[in-house]
C-alpha cells in the first residue's frame, strides 16, 4: 500500500492504477483519472458535483478522494483541491485550465477558424469510391472541442482510423491553442489513412505546425501492423456507412486499444436507415463496447446527400477487451461495393 506519497514521485497513470485497486472502483484507473482531471479543472469541487458529472455514487467519489488525500495529492479547502505538487503534474499532463475572458475566447476561436480555413483550402476533393464525404468546418471544430473537453486527447495515445475530414489536425491545433504546448506534447496521435493525397497533406501540416502526429498509409482491409496493436487509449473513426464498414473499422480500433477495461472510442455513423443503426449497435456490443452517449445529428457534411448529410456521434467505453477478429477483409466494404 502506498501512503503519504510525494506527488512528484509517481506519475498520474500509475497513481490512478494504485487508487483503483485500493477502492475497487469498477471503472478502473480510467475512472479514477476522470475524477482527478475534473477536480483539477474545477477546483474547489465538491464530491457531489463530481459524482453528478460522471454518474458515480457520492460515497465512491469520497472514497477516491480519501485515498488521494492520504497520498498528499488532495486537500479540503472549500471542496476538493489538488496540492501544489499535484497541480503542477496535472498541468504538465492536461495543460492549463481554460479560464479565458470572452475577448480571449473570441480571439482563440478566430485563430481556430483561420487555421481550419487554411487546411480546408488544401483538402483534396472527396473520393466517393472510398465513401469520403467531408465534414463541415463547424463539425471539425465541434469534434475537436468535444474530444478535448472529455479528456480523450491530452496525455493519451490516440488513433484516427481514416481521416479525410482532417479532424486530427483540427484537434491538435485546438489543443495547443486552448491548453498550451505542454498538453500538446503530452499526447501521441496516429492516423491510418488509405488516400495518398491525405497522407501527404497531413504529414506536411504536422511537420509545419510541430504536431505530435504520425500518418501511416494503411488499408484497413488488411491485418493491422503489429506495432499498432494494443497500445492506444482512444480511437475515433467515421467509417464507410455499411454494416461491413462499421464492423471492420470498429474491429481494427478495438484491436488497437490497450487490453484494459475503460479505454475509449468515438464513432461517427448515421442512425438511418434503421437497419444500419441496428447492425451498428449490435457490432458495438459484440466488440465489447458499451454506449456512454449518443448525439444524433452531431456531424454535418458538405455536399452530402446520403442520410441527409448528417451522422450521429457515439461515445464508447471498452468493457470487454480482446473482442476482436483482426483478420483480413475480402468482401464488400464501401457503399458502392455493397450495392
Amino acid at each position: 500500500m502506498v501512503n503519504d506519497t510525494d506527488a512528484s514521485s509517481i506519475s498520474i497513470p500509475d497513481l490512478c492504477k494504485v487508487i483503483a485497486g485500493l477502492t475497487d472502483l469498477d471503472e478502473g484507473p480510467e475512472g479514477v483519472e476522470h475524477i482527478l482531471r475534473l477536480v483539477y479543472e474545477n477546483q474547489p469541487a465538491s464530491p457531489r458535483d463530481i459524482a453528478k458529472e460522471i454518474g458515480l455514487p457520492v460515497p465512491l467519489v469520497s472514497a477516491v478522494r480519501r485515498e488521494f488525500e492520504k497520498m498528499g495529492w488532495m486537500l479540503r479547502q472549500g471542496g476538493m483541491v489538488l496540492s501544489d505538487e499535484a497541480t503542477a503534474q496535472a498541468k504538465i499532463l492536461w495543460g492549463r485550465v481554460d479560464n479565458r475572458t470572452k475577448t480571449e475566447t473570441s480571439s482563440h476561436e478566430s485563430d481556430q477558424r483561420g487555421f481550419l480555413n487554411r487546411i480546408l483550402k488544401t483538402r483534396p476533393e472527396a473520393d466517393r469510391a472510398l465513401d469520403q464525404s467531408h465534414a463541415t468546418r463547424k463539425t471539425m471544430a465541434k469534434r475537436a472541442e468535444h474530444f478535448i473537453q472529455e479528456g480523450l486527447i491530452q496525455g493519451k495515445r490516440v488513433l484516427f482510423l481514416g481521416d479525410d475530414d482532417l479532424t486530427s489536425l483540427a484537434t491538435l491545433h485546438l489543443l495547443r491553442e486552448k491548453r498550451g504546448f505542454s498538453a500538446l506534447e503530452s499526447c501521441q496521435v496516429t492516423v491510418l489513412e488509405l488516400d495518398d493525397r491525405l497522407v501527404d497533406l497531413m504529414r506536411s501540416v504536422a511537420e509545419k505546425e510541430g504536431f505530435p502526429l504520425a500518418v501511416e498509409k494503411v488499408d484497413l482491409r488488411e491485418e493491422l501492423p503489429a506495432n499498432l496493436i494494443g497500445g492506444f487509449d482512444f480511437f475515433f473513426t467515421d467509417p464507410p456507412y455499411t454494416p461491413q464498414g462499421a464492423g471492420l473499422f470498429l474491429d481494427r480500433g478495438c484491436q488497437a486499444l490497450r487490453l484494459q477495461s475503460g479505454t475509449k472510442a468515438a464513432l461517427a455513423i448515421p442512425l438511418s436507415p434503421p437497419s444500419l443503426q441496428i447492425a451498428t449497435q449490435k457490432i458495438i456490443q459484440e466488440k465489447g463496447f458499451v454506449i456512454d452517449y449518443l448525439y444524433p445529428g452531431f456531424n454535418h457534411y458538405m455536399g452530402a446527400t446520403m442520410q441527409g448529410g448528417i451522422s450521429a456521434l457515439y461515445g464508447l467505453t471498452l468493457r470487454v477487451p480482446g473482442s476482436f477478429d483482426g483478420e483480413s477483409h475480402n468482401g464488400p466494404l464501401y457503399t458502392r461495393e455493397a450495392r
